[in-house]
């Protein structure tokens, strides 16, 4: 899973080795910072437990994160802590958070957010040449201008990037066939006899199912010694996909996050906004 900001990358769950064993251990959320300092992890326990938390799940997570590499910890709680967890969860330098469902916010009206899905099934490509009256001899294979064999990765971004508005408006599943030219600048053909043509264009036809999901946002706070988090939220399951759209109110600021299994790439629009398209984080 991922989170978009610039140096940041969270992942849920998230298994680390532990460093005394060598097997992985899982946690369930772990944040990773990089910037001029270096990189740093802050693991975070949740625990939706009826009792509140007590000084051994204190102790053991303190451990795990020891032994994983963690450089710091935060438990949160929907039932709350004992008074010698929090004592504990201190002299162990780990955050103690309360959780609790909140019904609004100030920041945030009601919300609706739609997640849709898109995945190509059916791709057909048909390569353009500028000839002299000579026709290829087949087979051929198309080229980069360095050389190296044309793979055709750079058609799906263009084909999500130039989806028709009528496609980022539908609100129920199914499914488009489209088509469009892009300009072959640069690459070429080479035939069965070696002979090289220039290439024009690419031909390209699609079929790209559409997947539509609705859900209400949810509110929650969480409450520890530093200050609050209010968090909005919702999230997704597809046949090949899951996601979890969030916006946190923190006393830095807002920030908002997009985490997804099995997605390329990531895009958000907010009421009138323009669609923004998420660069992910690569992993340190």
């Amino acid at each position: 899973m991922l989170a978009h900001r610039e140096g940041l990358l969270v992942r849920s769950p998230e298994r680390l080795r532990d460093k005394d064993t060598g097997r992985l251990r899982e946690h369930d959320v772990v944040i990773t910072r990089t910037d001029h300092h270096g990189m740093s992890r802050t693991a975070i326990e949740c625990r939706d437990h009826r009792r509140a938390v007590g000084v051994p799940q204190v102790e053991a997570f303190a451990k795990k994160c020891e032994k994983t590499g963690i450089h710091r910890g935060i438990i949160v709680s929907a039932s709350g802590f004992t008074r010698t967890a929090r004592t504990k969860a201190a002299a162990l330098n780990l955050a103690c958070m309360d959780l609790a469902q909140a019904l609004t916010f100030d920041w945030i009206g009601a919300v609706n957010l739609v997640c849709q899905y898109y995945e190509l099934v059916a791709l057909d490509v048909g390569i353009g040449i500028q000839r002299d009256g000579a026709e290829p001899v087949q087979p051929v294979t198309v080229h980069e201008a360095d050389g190296s064999f044309y793979t055709g990765a750079d058609l799906r971004d263009v084909i999500f990037n130039q989806l028709p508005s009528e496609v980022r408006a539908i609100e129920q599943s199914q499914i488009f066939e489209g088509r469009l030219t892009v300009a072959m600048d640069g690459r070429y053909v080479l035939d069965a006899t070696g002979t090289r043509f220039a290439a024009r264009d690419a031909a390209v036809r699609y079929i790209l199912r559409v997947d539509v999901a609705h859900r209400e946002i949810e509110l929650h706070r969480y409450a520890g010694e530093e200050g609050a988090l209010e968090i909005a939220s919702g999230e997704f399951a597809f046949p090949d996909a899951r996601a979890t759209v969030a916006l946190v109110k923190s006393p830095s600021g807002l920030m908002g996050y997009v985490i997804s299994t099995n997605a390329f790439a990531h895009c958000v629009q907010i009421g009138d906004a323009p669609l923004r398209r998420l660069e992910p984080n690569a992993v340190p």
